[in-house]
């Protein structure tokens, strides 16, 4: 079994932006590089100047350069693509939508290092690499990995240098959880604690889904919400659901219950269930129920 570690840079986030640079390193079973990569390459379409202030891979850079699928890294990644190995990355869907353009199809287990920090350490701020990198204290490990790759210097937003940041938090990772277990949690949605962005960033979504239910509601409604911040609050807003009364979310009853509307405006109730857009669930059936619907 090998570890690998990777990460891309690209000519934007866009649908049609593509990979510039790749790297990663191979990790045999003690968790030691065997091999690492670092691949400059040709995309089909130019560079964004937005790209360019983050990673600094210029036009120049990449001229000249094969395109991804033709480079040795790209090849060994191919060769390395079986289920029997691991493959971390920190926020992959990112990176495997990249790939994905160039035809690859990932077959290993896959670790999102991103996704175990937002689950298992809640109390850090940030899950970015370059926060964690510090608030975790990783960089001490790295002047002895930069010797042993022969790297003059670790530089932020480069493949390679985000690479061996990712390698370290990894590393600290696996001293708390085992790969098998980091393999598990990644294979299906992982129910989060604390709500980790927006408004109520730092809260207890339990608490949230009691107090401002209507808030979760509408970013389940309107947010463009990963795979774990949907299942979650879906999740604690049905352990909540008889706990709490529902009320009205929006308009001159905000705040009131359907109950409390009914003896006064049941008209606005019946227009509400008959003709507002994307009600909740939730609201609908208790609109339904007050109505005798």
């Amino acid at each position: 079994m090998k570890t690998i570690i990777l990460d891309t840079e690209t000519t934007g986030t866009d649908a049609e932006d593509r990979i510039c640079q790749l790297a990663f390193l191979v990790l045999d079973e003690e968790g030691e590089v065997v091999e690492h990569y670092d691949e400059l390459c040709l995309p089909p379409l130019p560079i964004k100047y937005e790209s360019m202030a983050i990673h600094h891979i210029t036009p120049e850079m990449v001229e000249g350069r094969p395109a991804c699928v033709e480079t040795e890294g790209f090849r060994r990644l191919e060769e390395l693509n079986t289920p029997e190995n691991i493959l971390v990355i920190q926020n992959a869907p990112f990176d495997l939508k990249m790939l994905a353009k160039e035809g690859f199809e990932n077959r290993m287990g896959l670790i999102d290092t991103f996704r175990i920090v937002r689950r298992f350490l809640p109390e850090q701020k940030q899950q970015g690499q370059q926060y964690l990198r510090y608030a975790l204290g990783l960089y001490r490990q790295e002047p002895e990995m930069l010797a042993r790759l022969g790297v003059g210097q670790l530089r932020p937003h480069d493949a390679l240098g985000d690479v061996i940041v990712l390698k370290h938090l990894y590393d600290y990772l696996r001293q708390r959880m085992e790969p098998r277990e980091m393999l598990r949690h990644c294979a299906a949605p992982m129910l989060l604690e604390i709500l980790p962005m927006g408004r109520h960033r730092g809260k207890r979504i339990e608490d949230l889904a009691l107090e401002h239910r209507n808030d979760l509601l509408y970013m389940l409604e309107n947010f463009d919400l990963d795979i774990d911040l949907r299942y979650s609050l879906e999740s604690w807003l049905d352990r909540t659901k008889d706990r709490i009364q529902v009320t009205i979310g929006f308009g001159k009853y905000k705040g009131k219950t359907p109950e409390e509307v009914a003896g006064v405006d049941r008209s606005y109730l019946e227009w509400m269930l008959e003709k507002a857009d994307r009600i909740p669930a939730e609201l609908k059936a208790e609109l339904a129920r007050v109505l005798g619907r």
